[in-house]
């Protein structure tokens, strides 16, 4: 996949590079003044999101500290988020400068977090054996994180099995990626819609309407090469569609928010209690455009039997992983 392509389908998240693809140094003084958010979603401070937090590398000798993706704590001591937020790609793994400490930052910013919690180890979902999703690297982009230790007072999220009866419905998403204003690191909340659990990523986002598409390459897609080639290979059918079954297309609907970078990891979910949350997939994937930071639709690894069995082994897994017996 060219490098172009990649960088837009992982608007949420952290593609190649840690600084330049995904993150941006948290807004100190934004707080609650934001006025989009995930984008078109609200700021939240709420206790019933408490266990979504964000991924935060920092170097304090060199005074660096980096917001790269956002997640969710499901078991006192194991983060759920994107794989490509660990590994993004061969050679590159999660600890991509020598030295830097790793943390998941707990609050409603990632700036001033109320708490955080040192990482351990990680452990990612294997690839599809056959079929190479969305972004090229064998889709499934799922990790699971072990902490040193359990977060204070935070009710860890519940896993849901995605159906595909469920596609069509109704979720929330939260992060702490960029809005439209390009800040990020605060918590943002917002519903999207579901549409599609299979199919090509660009008919899908325009409704089979070339037309619609024709004008977008031309005149908003924010990183078209732009040529007639290029413009051709992305409406092919086969070049760039979800994994059936594993990715889900969301949001992008009227009404709809949409994640953005920084959002990867985070969770699609059901639930207004922190103790009925329930997670069904985390955030891969966007498209956007030059108008909009973010606009037309989002990218979800969804937990379906496959991918549940994977995430609840790997929380069986933690005593072992951590050291405790």
């Amino acid at each position: 996949m060219n490098m172009n392509k990649q960088q837009r389908l992982v608007g949420t998240a952290l593609a190649l590079s840690l600084l330049a693809a995904c993150s941006a140094a948290p807004d100190q003084d934004a707080g609650g003044s934001l006025e989009q958010s995930i984008v078109d979603g609200t700021p939240t401070n709420d206790p019933a999101l408490a266990a979504v937090g964000g991924i935060i590398f920092k170097l304090a000798p060199a005074k660096i500290q980096e917001f790269s993706c956002s997640g969710t704590l499901i078991a006192p001591q194991v983060f759920l988020t994107a794989r490509h937020c660990v590994e993004g790609g061969p050679g590159w793994h999660f600890l991509p400068f020598p030295g830097f400490n790793n943390f998941v930052a707990f609050g409603a910013s990632v700036g001033k977090p109320e708490q955080k919690v040192k990482i351990k180890a990680y452990v990612t979902a294997p690839p599809s054996p056959a079929h190479p999703g969305l972004l090229g690297d064998g889709g499934r982009d799922v990790a699971v994180l072990y902490l040193d230790q359990a977060p204070k007072n935070i009710v860890p999220a519940k896993l849901g099995r995605f159906d595909a009866s469920m596609v069509s419905g109704q979720f929330t998403i939260a992060g702490y990626g960029q809005t439209e204003q390009f800040i990020s690191g605060n918590k943002l909340v917002g519903g999207v819609t579901g549409r599609a659990l299979s199919g090509d990523w660009y008919p899908l986002l325009f409704n089979d309407d070339y037309d619609a598409f024709d004008t977008w390459y031309w005149t908003d897609a924010s990183l078209a090469t732009p040529s007639a080639a290029e413009e051709a290979l992305w409406w092919t059918p086969g070049t760039y569609e979800l994994e059936p079954g594993y990715e889900l297309l969301a949001g992008g609907l009227p009404g709809d928010s949409l994640s953005c970078w920084g959002d990867s990891g985070g969770p699609i979910f059901r639930g207004t209690t922190a103790a009925d949350l329930t997670v069904y997939g985390v955030s891969f994937a966007g498209e956007g455009s030059i108008a909009r930071n973010c606009g037309l639709g989002g990218a979800y690894a969804v937990l379906n039997d496959e991918m549940l069995a994977f995430v609840q082994d790997a929380v069986a897994a933690a005593p072992s992983v951590l050291g405790q017996h």
